[in-house]
């Protein structure tokens, strides 16, 4: 009876491991890696949001969804994110700060211009997430791209995900 059980136990943790590691060496699927994409921006557009004082924040509008984009190695995920300021709050002070938060908290930071002169920076993670952020009247307005990965051709970029 004893050797029963513990065949048992032992038929059922061999199963048990098997199916797990059957599990993690499926490939995802086109969509999911899009969807992780998508998530993984999210939530780095939301950590750069962070980083603006709650004092100058009005509140934080996240686009529920985005688009694939080509990049050098395949596609990206691209949405967006607005940071809705106090009236008196100056953007372009706020960005400013924010990038020096950005900076000070270990995120790659890249100042440029936008094309009528103003400031714009650029955030980006170690894993080549990134938020591309410009000061507007009232808010600070950010363009996001998730990292570079790979969809089969045959795979429908259009639409929204």
């Amino acid at each position: 009876m004893r050797t029963a059980r513990i065949l048992a136990i032992t038929m059922g943790v061999a199963l048990l491991s098997g199916c797990a590691a059957n599990t993690s060496t499926v490939a995802q699927s086109p969509k999911q890696r899009v969807a992780d994409a998508k998530a993984r921006t999210q939530r780095f557009e939301q950590r750069v949001a962070e980083l603006v004082p709650d004092t100058v924040v009005d509140d934080i509008k996240q686009l529920p969804n985005g688009s694939l984009q080509s990049c050098e190695h395949g596609d990206m995920w691209a949405g967006g994110i607005t940071i809705n300021l106090r009236t008196d709050a100056r953007p372009d002070l706020v960005l400013g700060e924010l990038g020096q938060r950005a900076d000070d908290a270990g995120l790659e930071v890249e100042q440029s211009k936008s094309f009528n002169g103003t400031e714009r920076i650029t955030v980006s993670d170690h894993e080549g997430v990134s938020v591309l952020l410009d000061s507007a009247p009232h808010s600070i307005d950010g363009g996001s791209f998730s990292d570079c990965f790979s969809l089969p051709k045959e795979f429908y970029r259009g639409g929204e995900f």
